[in-house]
């Protein structure tokens, strides 16, 4: 039994950092540099971008029967990565297709194999749409695979406590390449591990997203930086453009997401889903729906899974018998018509799916009201625009604060659940109007905006 470095001592005064080997454990005084150090990194990261924030905890990963065959390829990249040097992997595919969820579940993946370094999330939500606290998340989360990191890192910051201040890559040479040189050294890092970045097309700043690319690019061809990197993002014409130009095409794995066939994830999905709302309505038929529904609804999905789980949060939201609610969407659906000499729109079926959700005449008043408030987004959009260009050169703040926008979209009721209208926040205007659902709400002609009478009586907000 190991006593206590301290057993009968009396009057005993420490100031200052002191390190306790035999525990393993790093003590030091509040007032200390490292400990300043410390508070500066935590200051400086995105605590929402990772896979241990509140955020991640409430998001949705894989259904357990899908992309099993694009998982089990990323994780054999991952553990491969040492072995062939390629070290950088690019998740792509459209909105809508589950590439975030394909994410979150390598993520899972990767903690039960204690092979994840870190990750980054980016998203629509303020300080997740955009790069400023990339590195220092990263390198936070670094400190905590190896102890030598963490005590280089806090040396270099309290050395230089403007690094925060200066350029990305800036800060990947102090606050990373650094601190890597002396675990290098030690080999601390022996098993394959990977850092997972989601959403690079949140990013709001195009300049901002081609930085990111360029910093995992020379990060991953790094001697000393022992990690691969799994980037995903839609195929913007930015991040289309760098990965199909050198170096990035050549060193670069590309999961495709059209590359994988989905119908077979879809079908799945759906049996799996419609066995459990059977489970819960005992009056439905056993055989409900028939496999050649289930077919109609893959094939109507059209590799999107954003439709068919709407179709799913519709009819088991209790506003009618399921097996009527389902006949309704195949009805709609089915019935639609394209415009003529109209560019083909991927998500046509699932905007028709949204409007019939949005003429459910469950509560008139509440239907007049939904509409209203669609009717007034875009205008919303271009106060939300100008606001965001005035605080940005430092002027006044105009347009809808947080709070205006948190009581403007309160107490949605069921019909909406299924529509999931995400409530918007000033800072995340333009991926907001990016989403499946965010084209839907800033284009009025798709849910026929206003009746003429409430248009002239709701107008227009100032431009």
């Amino acid at each position: 039994m190991h006593q206590s470095l301290f057993q009968d001592a009396k009057g005993v005064n420490i100031t200052g950092d002191f390190n306790i080997d035999n525990s393993r454990t790093n003590y030091f005084s509040p007032d200390s540099p490292r400990a300043r150090a410390l508070e500066l990194l935590l200051k400086h990261t995105t605590k929402e971008a990772t896979h241990e924030s509140k955020t991640y905890s409430y998001a949705p990963t894989c259904h357990p029967s899908t992309r099993s065959i694009i998982k089990v390829d990323m994780i054999d990249f991952i553990k491969e990565s040492q072995k062939t040097f390629l070290g950088l992997a690019w998740l792509s595919g459209p909105a809508g297709a589950g590439k975030s969820c394909i994410q979150r579940s390598i993520v899972e993946e990767c903690l039960a194999q204690d092979i994840l370094a870190g990750s980054f999330f980016f998203g629509s939500d303020f300080g997740r749409d955009n790069a400023d606290g990339f590195v220092a998340t990263i390198a936070h989360q670094l400190c905590n695979g190896a102890p030598r990191f963490q005590e280089a890192l806090l040396r270099k910051i309290s050395f230089d406590p403007s690094v925060f201040e200066k350029s990305l890559i800036v800060q990947v040479q102090h606050l990373v390449y650094g601190p890597l040189e002396i675990v290098y050294k030690n080999r601390e890092w022996t098993e394959p591990r990977v850092i997972i970045v989601d959403g690079l097309d949140e990013c709001r700043d195009s300049a901002q997203r081609l930085q990111v690319i360029h910093l995992l690019r020379t990060l991953t061809q790094h001697p000393t930086f022992p990690f691969c990197v799994i980037v995903s993002s839609r195929p913007e014409f930015d991040i289309l453009a760098a990965f199909a130009e050198e170096p990035y095409r050549s060193i670069t794995r590309k999961f495709l997401l059209y590359n994988y066939d989905s119908d077979e994830d879809l079908m799945a999905y759906l049996v799996e889903e419609f066995a459990r709302i059977r489970r819960a309505h005992p009056v439905l038929d056993k055989n409900w729906p028939t496999q050649q529904v289930l077919e109609t609804l893959v094939r109507m999905a059209s590799g999107q899974f954003i439709f068919v789980s709407t179709v799913i949060r519709y009819i088991e939201n209790c506003l009618g018998p399921p097996d009527l609610l389902l006949d309704q969407v195949l009805k709609v659906v089915s019935a639609r018509k394209a415009p003529q000499n109209a560019p083909g729109n991927p998500f046509a079926e699932l905007d028709t799916l949204y409007t019939q959700i949005l003429k459910l005449n469950v509560n008139p008043s509440f239907s007049k009201h939904t509409r209203a408030i669609l009717h007034a987004i875009p205008e919303i959009w271009r106060v939300v625009e100008t606001n965001s260009l005035l605080t940005t050169s430092g002027d006044l703040e105009l347009g809808p604060s947080t709070w205006m926008l948190d009581v403007f979209f309160r107490d949605h009721s069921d019909p909406l659940c299924a529509f999931e209208i995400v409530r918007p926040s000033p800072c995340a205007k333009r991926r907001h109007g990016d989403s499946a659902h965010g084209i839907y709400l800033l284009l009025p002609q798709k849910y026929g905006g206003l009746p003429e009478d409430e248009a002239a009586k709701w107008g227009s907000l100032p431009k």
